[in-house]
């Protein structure tokens, strides 16, 4: 362990049992207040993979709005054949 995590270690076993205590109930308050933003290289990989997403299918001959459309069709003449 690192020499400052050793130091604070050896200080919150001073602490009074209710001091530990309202340490251990701040503690898990900041836990849950907020998540933690994602280490730099998490955020790199992400990026990489949305740039690798891009124009995946770009070869594509229709739009999202037109396969909807077909979609919508296809649905309704199903049910008009139950």
């Amino acid at each position: 362990m690192s020499q400052a995590l050793d130091r604070i270690l050896e200080e919150v076993r001073q602490l009074s049992p209710d001091e530990r205590r309202q340490l251990r109930e701040r503690l898990d308050r900041e836990a849950h207040s907020a998540p933690s933003p994602a280490p730099r290289a998490v955020q790199a990989e992400r990026a990489a993979l949305i740039t690798s997403v891009r124009g995946k299918y770009a070869y594509v001959p229709t739009s999202s709005e037109a396969f909807n459309q077909r979609k919508q069709e296809e649905i309704e003449l199903e049910d008009r054949r139950r």
